[in-house]
């Protein structure tokens, strides 16, 4: 996981979180359980700045975004299909970078 896009990976990470309805009708959490770990998300990609990403920080910035799919109440097919549309864009920018140079 070491040798992924991080620009790839952190927008495909952000778009799942900004795609996915609120299905929760309980907005008192929404700050903590979404807004939070977005800020962190954000502000974990501009301190990574051009460093690549290690398996211990990928699995960390999944575990904010699962975290917002909890609070949202986001359906096992959707949280499913994000996570493969993450891993997709991942490998696909990093293969078309490979293919380039």
């Amino acid at each position: 996981m070491s040798d992924i896009d991080s620009r790839a990976f952190f927008g495909a990470v952000l778009k799942a979180i900004a795609c996915t309805r609120n299905h929760n009708p309980d907005e008192s959490g929404y700050a903590e359980g979404v807004l939070a770990p977005t800020a962190r998300i954000r502000e974990f990609e501009k301190e990574l700045g051009d460093r690549p990403l290690g398996p211990a920080e990928v699995d960390q910035v999944l575990a904010w975004l699962d975290s917002t799919f909890r609070t949202k109440h986001t359906p096992a097919e959707e949280r499913e299909h994000y996570l493969r549309r993450v891993a997709e864009v991942t490998v696909q920018t990093r293969t078309q970078a490979a293919v380039a140079a």
